[in-house]
Order: structure tokens, then sequence, then C-alpha cells
């Protein structure tokens, strides 16, 4: 039997980002939707793709094609 890694666990802001991702809103959008910092969504994603192992912008969006679904 194979082991599975347990599911990356996110904070409350994190799911919202990456739900707000999920609909192909910019940072600026993501941004101005929950009235913080673009740097702080781009901080936020960073630490999404980490948690999920992704090494690129193209892998975030891939992931998000195929988990259409909310976190």
């Amino acid at each position: 039997m194979e082991d599975k890694l347990p599911a990356p666990q996110f904070s409350i802001r994190e799911i919202r980002i990456i739900n707000l991702a999920k609909e192909f809103l910019t940072n600026i959008e993501i941004a101005n939707q929950l009235n913080i910092k673009v740097t702080t969504v781009k901080c936020h994603r960073r630490n999404v793709m980490k948690k999920l192992g992704l090494k690129g912008k193209s892998e975030f969006v891939k992931y998000l094609l195929l988990n259409k679904t909310s976190v």
C-alpha cells in the first residue's frame, strides 16, 4: 500500500486567494476585493505554491484548471 502525503493545510486567507484565482482574477483584482496589498496577495500565492510543491506560475494555473471546485 502506498502512503499518501497529507493534504496541505491552507490559511483562511490562502483559501480565499485560491478561490479568487480560480475565477482568473489578477493579483490587483484579488487585492482590491480582499482590501489588501498586491504584495500580500503575491506572498500568499507563493506560500500556496510552496505548500503544493508547484514550481512556477504555469503549474499554479494548471492546478487551478484541474481543481475547479472550491478548496
